[in-house]
This record gives structure tokens, sequence and C-alpha cells, in this order.
């Protein structure tokens, strides 16, 4: 087994992708309010919403436990996606690396994401990759009909 992974899922939505992709864009500091059992915290470190290059934290409950990731975001419109790179907390204890990807594309959203374990012992990160999946199920009554 190697060190390297991807994981990718696709999910069709009731609601445009086009909205989802705006709301991590634009308006992530509101998803604690629609799916407080799995974010607890936004926060703007550095940049501004919708722009690449800005900072980005969330706080988010995995396993039971609360647990933090600081990102940097690249955000590409034409494509409608959004990169969320993994730049400190929880997550760094485990992976070398680890980029998370959101694509909307019609009413399809595509999480990829991309990892390098520290070692043959760390798990595949299902879990986290659980979570970012029924987050989307989570936001999807918010944008439905918009």
């Amino acid at each position: 087994m190697g060190l390297k992974g991807k994981l990718i899922a696709q999910i069709e939505m009731k609601c445009a992708g086009d909205l989802l992709h705006e709301h991590f864009k634009s308006n992530p500091h509101q998803t604690s309010t629609m799916s407080p059992n799995k974010i607890t915290n936004f926060t703007l470190h550095e940049g501004q919403l919708g722009s690449t290059g800005s900072v980005v934290s969330w706080k988010f409950v995995l396993g039971g436990k609360e647990r933090h990731a600081k990102q940097v975001l690249h955000i590409d419109d034409a494509k409608k996606s959004i990169t969320f790179n993994f730049v400190e907390g929880d997550m760094n204890e485990l992976y070398k690396s680890m980029t998370a990807t959101l694509t909307a594309e019609g009413n399809w959203m595509t999480w990829t994401f991309v990892y390098e374990k520290l070692n043959e012992n760390i798990p595949e990160p299902l879990d986290i990759f659980e979570l970012a999946i029924c987050l989307l199920k989570d936001l999807e009554p918010h944008h439905v009909g918009k």
C-alpha cells in the first residue's frame, strides 16, 4: 500500500451546484449555522472571501472531537472549483500533504481529496472525506429553490 492516495465522490444535488460553489466562495462563514453538528467555527485569517490565496480555518467535529484545519484557498470560477490546501491543523499531524477540491458541474458536486500519509500506519482519510460529503447534504436544503 502506498503513501499517496486520492478519494473522489460525485453527488447529485437537488440544487444547482453553482449555488454551493458560491456558498463556499463567498459565504463559508454561514456554514456553521447550516450544519452546526459538523462545523463549529469559520475564521478568515488573510485575504478576503472569494479570493485565491485567502487563508481560512475551520473547526469541525470528527470522531466526536472538535478538530481544526487551516487552509489556503485556490478559487477557479471558470471551472467552478475551490481547492482547500491544508497547511495547519489536525490533518497535518497525520498527512504530509492534503488538498480537498470541490467542483460544481450542473447539479453534480465532486469532492476530490489528494493526500500523502506520513507513514504506512496512517489510515486513509475516510472520516474527513465522509464529513465533506455529509456537509454538502446538510447545505443542500438551504439552497434548493434559489
